[in-house]
């Protein structure tokens, strides 16, 4: 989790329509002229602007329905739109916000996705049929609309825009060659041309797309669905030139490994163009899956190499000279802060970090986005430290502190087990039976101590406690046998796969006996003076 360091700037006053906004200068408010950043507070209902030195104000309220899941830039960040979802009468509205004035103008739009043609705002009609524009000048300019060429259909979405085009993604019927979500993805010109980008036969799920600097290439996250709860999302980059298959990006480091978020759920939370990469943060299904920090991992993908940025993160995003967003996880006892109904994922903190310093723009954010000029000057970041590797804990398996005797015990008998000193280990475990003293001299004897050592341990009635001590768990909320998130390390720290013969939960099930290295539990436990004392086997 970020610390942020420094006080919060705010300033939750907009700007009289028709006035000229404050400069911002040294010591003064915000400078609403050069806002570098957008970001939505749901609980506020505010739309937020930050300047340069994390100044904040609020540039617009929304109302009472859920709020927008994304803002969306001009390229020269003199407008700011975004749309409410659709009401009871099934229409939505679309929002333009205009820097300089400090005005928005609102008003009802049957549509679906928002973002720029050139200098226009542009979106696509409900019915898949039209794009609308709205030019600079607007209201006072008049919107138009344009005819497509090829109707997109009424599960159509306008999915990024472009100086020459924008890119929609038109979801097809399922059928032969075509499953649950999947759809083509199409450019869109201003005369309402459209060109097809993936071969016909290879059609593909989509979340959320960014465009390329110079408007051609793209990318996109998938949203693979076997279910409810059984979506895989993986990010996607095209050259936006031909209609050509995507090449497919998803990490293989340690982190993302011990999130356990690889072949079967996984979400696609948040991405941002960076300069010419962009980050791109991985992290469990909502609802539907065990929530944890080390579960969320973010990267920067250039050219196909992904440099790991960190863990605990529901989003991160780069400016220019040295900026970095983060928008960090909300933990509490209760878990993670939802965002309100109707919005996908969850809330955080946003921090914007500038030379050295770290300030806290706001709480309960659910999207931000830095301006297309901040995004394009990023530089490719230095890789974070890996987490560390497999080492003896101070909790149990539901994250309750061990005496500091066990502790201690537990510490040598991994110090004497990744030496590889048997004879160290028998000493340890005086008291145990002459069978488990020719155990530990057996061929893997200190390679499995140090295993079930660096593992969570959990009571065991009278035996005390034993190590590890997960024997079943399942990867989903409220469950009768619901993995906490030290069990969900420990599965990953066994290399346990799921099993797969398990049918009763609606989620991933890992036994201790399922997959990984053969494993025999050890007891300690701590005597009438609370000295620990290392008693045996589970197994005998």
């Amino acid at each position: 989790m970020i610390a942020a360091v420094g006080c919060t700037a705010t300033d939750d006053g907009a700007a009289p329509a028709g006035t000229r906004p404050p400069t911002g200068a040294a010591g003064s408010g915000p400078d609403r002229t050069r806002p570098v950043l957008a970001f939505v507070q749901p609980e506020k209902r505010a739309v937020m602007l930050a300047d340069a030195a994390g100044r904040t104000w609020r540039a617009a309220p929304t109302d009472a329905a859920p709020p927008p899941s994304e803002v969306v830039w001009s390229p020269d960040a003199r407008r700011l739109a975004w749309l409410d979802e659709a009401n009871a009468s099934g229409t939505g509205e679309i929002h333009i916000y205009d820097v300089a004035k400090g005005t928005v103008h609102s008003e009802p739009c049957p549509c679906h996705g928002v973002g720029f043609l050139g200098r226009d705002v542009a979106t696509l009609a409900a019915d898949g049929t039209s794009l609308a524009l709205f030019p600079p000048g607007y209201p006072a300019e008049r919107a138009h609309r344009v005819t497509l060429g090829k109707a997109q259909g009424a599960y159509a979405q306008l999915a990024v825009g472009g100086p020459d085009d924008v890119i929609v993604f038109a979801v097809l019927p399922e059928g032969p060659g075509v499953t649950r979500g999947q759809g083509t993805v199409s450019a869109v010109d201003r005369r309402g041309t459209v060109r097809g980008l993936l071969p016909p036969t290879k059609p593909t799920t989509f979340r959320d797309a960014l465009r390329a600097p110079d408007g051609k290439a793209l990318a996109w996250g998938t949203s693979d669905s076997g279910g409810a709860c059984w979506t895989r999302s993986t990010l996607l980059t095209h050259s936006g030139a031909t209609a050509e298959e995507p090449v497919r990006h998803l990490p293989d480091d340690a982190a993302f490994r011990r999130a356990l978020i690889g072949d079967r759920q996984r979400s696609l939370g948040s991405f941002a163009r960076a300069g010419d990469g962009l980050t791109v943060t991985y992290g469990p299904l909502a609802s539907c899956q065990v929530i944890g920090p080390e579960r969320f991992v973010s990267y920067y993908v250039r050219g196909g190499v992904h440099t790991f940025l960190g863990t605990g993160l529901l989003g991160i995003a780069l400016g220019g000279d040295g900026r970095v967003a983060r928008l960090a996880m909300d933990v509490s006892s209760t878990g993670l802060a939802r965002a309100q109904s109707g919005v996908a994922g969850y809330t955080g903190t946003l921090t914007l970090s500038s030379g050295g310093r770290e300030q806290t723009l706001g709480k309960g954010v659910s999207a931000f986005a830095f301006t297309p000029a901040e995004s394009t000057a990023a530089q490719p970041p230095a890789a974070a430290p890996q987490p560390p590797g497999a080492a003896v804990t101070t909790v149990d398996d539901h994250g309750a502190r061990l005496p500091e005797a066990v502790v201690r015990l537990a510490r040598q008998i991994e110090e004497a087990a990744a030496r590889g000193d048997t004879e160290r280990l028998v000493a340890l475990c005086g008291t145990c039976r002459p069978g488990v003293h020719q155990w530990i001299r057996g061929k893997d004897g200190a390679a499995a101590v140090l295993r079930a050592i660096r593992a969570h341990p959990g009571r065991n009635g009278t035996e005390g406690l034993m190590y590890p001590a997960l024997g079943s768990c399942v990867d989903q909320p409220e469950q009768d046998i619901t993995c906490t998130p030290q069990q969900l390390e420990d599965v990953a720290l066994l290399g346990l796969r799921p099993d797969e013969g398990n049918v009763d939960y609606g989620g991933v099930v890992y036994d201790s006996w399922s997959g990984g290295a053969a494993m025999v539990p050890l007891l300690v436990r701590t005597d009438a003076k609370g000295a620990a004392v290392w008693t045996g086997l589970a197994a005998g």
